[in-house]
Formats: C-alpha cells, structure tokens, sequence
C-alpha cells in the first residue's frame, strides 16, 4: 500500500442484528416475511402438477382475483409460488450462472429428513444433485420442468455460528 492509498477500516467480527440496523434516512420497513416468489413457466398447468406431485403444494386463491394468471401455490404457511405464463414472444430457456438473475429457488426441509427426502425425490424419477456444506447442511438440488433450479436445504441445530 502506497502512502497515498488510505489504511482500510478495520473490520468488526460483531454484526447488528437486523431489527436494530436502520436503512438510510429513518425506520426500517417492518417485513414480516418473504410472501411469495413468481416464476414464468411455459406450461402453468404442468408445473402445477410438478409442484403439487413433487412437493405436495397445494392450490390457493385470493379473495378479488381470477384464477390465474398468476397460478398461486401455498408452498407453506403464508408462503406462496405464484406462476406465470411466458409474455407474448419467444420464450428463453431459464439462465445460468453466467447470467444476472435468481440463481435458484431454496425451500427448508428438516435436516433429520434430508436423506429420506433424497430417495423419495430419486424414486420419483428426478435428476437429484445432493450437496454438502459442512457438517451439519445439507443440500438437494434438482429442476423444475422449466429449468428453474429447486434447492432443498436442511440445516443442523447450530449451524449458523455468527
């Protein structure tokens, strides 16, 4: 480092936790939660059938709206998938990594059930890429019919360190 280049600050190994950081100019937003994720698909009522044969979501409507578009899952809870047909036009294959865009899509199972998980998932007939973190997470990654990559992620009792 030059005597013109300024020493980098130090780096504090304590992070605030996240009800107590405020974005730039006053209170943070209160988000409960992560409400849904849209995926297009090229056939909704086939990933319909894909979501609900391989991961038992189920159909929900909302109050006000049409069925479809979009096509709504109940994932779990008050977690939602919603599907979407392709706009008019050509469609495009789902991105890869070398692409700016959702890298893919993680659901959480219980670490206990990984194992039980992968083999239903193989006996199910699907490509399944299982994954290991360390010690105590695990990873199946497998996609959905449009390409769309679906992680299953299982996490030990103190995993998370920090």
């Amino acid at each position: 480092m030059t005597s013109s280049e300024a020493t980098p600050p130090a780096v504090s190994a304590q992070v605030t936790p996240a009800e107590t950081v405020s974005p730039a100019g006053g209170q943070p937003i209160p988000i409960e939660a992560i409400d849904h994720v849209a995926l297009t698909v090229s056939d909704p009522a086939r990933s319909i059938r894909w979501y609900q044969d391989t991961f038992g979501f189920t159909e929900a409507h909302m109050e006000g709206l049409a069925v479809g578009p979009p096509f709504i899952l109940r994932v779990v809870g008050e977690s939602y998938l919603n599907l979407f047909p392709p706009d008019a036009g050509a469609t495009q294959p789902s991105p890869g990594h070398d692409t700016i865009a959702m890298r893919h899509l993680a659901f959480r199972v219980p670490f206990a059930l990984m194992e039980q998980t992968e083999q239903r998932l193989r006996e199910q007939g699907h490509a399944v890429k299982a994954f290991a973190y360390g010690p105590r997470c695990r990873s199946l990654f497998l996609s959905d019919p449009d390409g769309h990559q679906i992680e299953l992620i299982g996490y030990g009792d103190g995993v998370f360190v920090g």
